[in-house]
């Protein structure tokens, strides 16, 4: 495993993991089991002034002999170990993360609004207080001319430097008064919030135009890569947890949206308004709401609906003054995020049947049949995002991408052709990744529609297969690469992507019965989210994600929930059209259909390729 050139010195307390001691100094280390011990993700070698204890059956289980020969340990199973040096696998700082859409921005008119008012001459004698004076500067009644913060601002202003004011007034309520002609600096974040990713985009509300992204890992996956180990963080810890996690993704939000605005040269003063799509734990977390009701039946959100709140109000110190929209969910899995991917997409007024599925840890499913929209959502898992796979990796450079198995005319043997995100050697494999792998290995024999991989032994002498078979930990796995680092896709592997696949399509297949209509009847499988637009849609349908039959109908439309905040972001109309949405959006939930069970392991069984 490759490692940083340095080391991170931290300081471990008697009742402190390593985990958490990096956790308190802000290093990323990911620990998608949220700190349990059961993933095998959070590895690090230690420099102690003691010897460190013998690694449990656990950790061994986790890493195998040769890592813990290697001197890799798990930071959550090391406590109080007081000053040490720890170094961390190789830096994950750089990670692709998609911004983009297919989906076309809309009209142009935001709520935010500038009104320029010339100063009254100087030495006039008009006698009237400012505030009011302002009143009277528009045609309709103007509120808030007496707020502290307009006030203050007025103070400022110096007459004899400027000749005008400007007004910033959103639904005849006055904001905020700047100095001079400001009226061409109008801006705004559209902000999508994935429970891995976040993404932040700045769009001037003039014209709509996104002048520019920024994103980054979201910081909170250092408390478990699903919303499940964040709400159980949140509920171990009472309000200091949720404390802990509403600070982590506020300081990723001032720490983007600074940088956008040193990038395009704007002041953070001139961001007038924050759109918000993220699902409903991310928002209640934002927002500093405990999460609990989330976790526990029945699954009941605090609230749905779409908020307006202060900057300042959460920690958004840069832009204290901005308006933070969160705009609305359905329920407690059916987040905001899907209602503003659904409504960039057009997914009520098309025409026909349509699927919009959203994959990623968890897997949302909206159904648009006879005029009417239902949904349902299944815990996909990390498996389709790298996590939980053996050599697994977020999509950044040196991760396997995409797979070729193929036989090579004249030879005897198979070649394995990878592909990889920046062209580099392979040092692990992404979510595209593995299910690329999957797809050639079911092609080529090697891994039976139930799952099973099949071990060298189930191969003739002379069969080509044979010197792909390899064992790990005494069960089967197939060997991608060897140089620089040995990549493995191994049974339990296939396995975690089985999980997904019977997850993702039992659920839309539950969606089609729900609605009395086949597959044959669907027109359109519109495929939003991070995973979908880096993945061919063959990849999808071999593995059986989609049916076969779909392949065709199949459209990868990318980060539409970022296009949705962008267009509630610049339209009063599309946000108020999302509020209306969100409440047409009908639930169903999964675990309470009569032979769901049954149905979800049947859809776990592989297509024959």
């Amino acid at each position: 495993m490759p490692e940083n050139t340095s080391s991170l010195r931290v300081t471990c307390g008697q009742d402190q993991t390593v985990l958490e001691a990096l956790r308190a100094v802000g290093a990323i280390l990911e620990s998608p089991c949220g700190g349990l011990g059961t993933c095998g993700k959070c590895r690090v070698k230690i420099a102690a002034s003691a010897p460190l204890p013998l690694p449990d059956d656990d950790e061994r289980q986790a890493l195998g002999d040769a890592q813990l020969q290697e001197g890799w340990r798990l930071a959550c199973r090391l406590k109080g170990l007081g000053d040490i040096a720890v170094t961390l696998p190789a830096a994950s700082e750089e990670h692709r993360i998609l911004a983009d859409s297919a989906v076309q921005r809309m009209e142009c008119s935001p709520s935010i609004k500038k009104i320029v008012c010339q100063l009254p001459p100087r030495g006039a004698a008009t006698n009237t207080a400012w505030n009011l004076w302002l009143q009277a500067q528009t045609t309709e009644p103007l509120y808030g001319t007496d707020s502290l913060s307009v006030l203050q601002a007025l103070a400022a202003v110096r007459p004899d430097e400027h000749a005008a004011v400007t007004l910033v007034v959103e639904e005849n309520t006055l904001l905020h008064v700047e100095p001079g002609d400001t009226s061409g600096q109008m801006y705004g974040f559209a902000v999508d919030i994935g429970t891995t990713t976040v993404v932040v985009s700045l769009v001037d509300l003039a014209d709509g135009h996104v002048l520019g992204n920024a994103s980054a890992i979201n910081p909170q996956t250092q408390f478990g890569l699903d919303v499940l180990s964040r709400i159980a963080h949140a509920g171990e810890q009472g309000d200091r947890g949720v404390r802990q996690l509403q600070k982590k993704i506020v300081g990723c939000l001032n720490e983007l949206g600074l940088e956008l605005c040193r990038n395009h040269d704007i002041d953070p003063g001139r961001v007038y308004t924050i759109a918000v799509a993220a699902n409903a734990t991310m928002t209640h977390l934002l927002l500093g709401i405990a999460p609990h009701s989330l976790g526990i039946a029945p699954f009941a959100p605090v609230f749905t609906r779409a908020l307006e709140v202060p900057g300042k109000d959460i920690g958004l110190r840069a832009f204290a003054d901005a308006r933070l929209h969160t705009l609305p969910g359905v329920s407690a899995y059916i987040g905001a995020d899907i209602v503003a991917g659904a409504y960039a997409c057009g997914l009520a007024t098309i025409q026909g049947n349509a699927l919009f599925i959203d994959i990623g840890t968890n897997g949302e499913v909206v159904l648009a049949a006879g005029g009417k929209l239902v949904s349902c959502s299944c815990a996909a898992g990390p498996a389709l995002e790298g996590m939980n796979i053996h050599h697994g990796m977020r999509a950044a450079s040196g991760a396997v991408e995409d797979v070729l198995i193929e036989k090579i005319e004249g030879q005897t043997g198979l070649n394995i052709s990878l592909k990889t995100i920046g062209e580099t050697p392979p040092v692990g494999i992404c979510g595209s990744g593995v299910l690329a792998a999957i797809r050639e290995l079911l092609r080529a024999g090697l891994v039976r529609p139930d799952g099973r991989m099949l071990k060298a032994d189930d191969f003739a002498e002379g069969d080509p297969r044979r010197a792909l078979c390899v064992e790990h930990q005494g069960k089967a796995a197939i060997l991608l690469a060897t140089a620089p680092h040995q990549v493995l896709i191994t049974q339990k592997d296939v396995r975690q992507v089985q999980l997904a696949k019977g997850a993702i399509l039992s659920a839309f297949t539950a969606l089609l019965q729900h609605a009395e209509i086949s597959m044959e009847d669907i027109d359109q499988v519109l495929v939003a989210g991070q995973f979908g637009a880096y993945l061919p849609a063959r990849s999808l349908t071999a593995c059986g994600i989609i049916p076969q039959c779909l392949e065709d109908r199949v459209r990868l439309l990318g980060n539409t929930s970022r296009s949705g905040a962008c267009v509630a972001l610049v339209s009063q109309h599309a946000r108020k059209a999302m509020e209306r949405l969100s409440q047409q959006i009908d639930y169903v939930e999964l675990s309470t259909r009569p032979g769901y069970d049954r149905l979800f392991a049947a859809s776990m069984r592989f297509p024959l390729v």
